[in-house]
């Protein structure tokens, strides 16, 4: 596979870390980004844990979240039909 040239501009403090870990493993600062590149684009982010919130917590933050105006959410409603009608149809599978 053919290498692609990238520049990317760091911190002088985090390209001097940069030197010296390269320098203790004996390598280039190239094979150092390459490899921490390759491994952040290959490891998946662990989800945080989604709670359940308890029905009265949830009736609790209900009262108090924002509301659209009688406006906005004609507009909003608005803007959902019209994006609704710019989709093309979909195919039905069972036909």
């Amino acid at each position: 596979m053919k290498d692609s040239l990238l520049s990317v501009r760091i911190p002088a403090d985090l390209a001097d870390a940069l030197d010296r870990r390269a320098a203790d493993r004996g390598v280039g600062r190239s094979v150092m980004v390459r490899e921490a590149v390759a491994a952040y684009l290959t490891t998946r982010p662990t989800p945080a844990p989604v709670m359940p919130m308890p029905l009265e917590a949830f009736l609790e933050a209900w009262k108090t979240a924002p509301r659209l105006s009688a406006d906005e959410a004609a507009a909003y409603e608005a803007d959902l039909r019209d994006a609704r009608a710019e989709l093309p149809p979909l195919d039905d599978p069972w036909t």
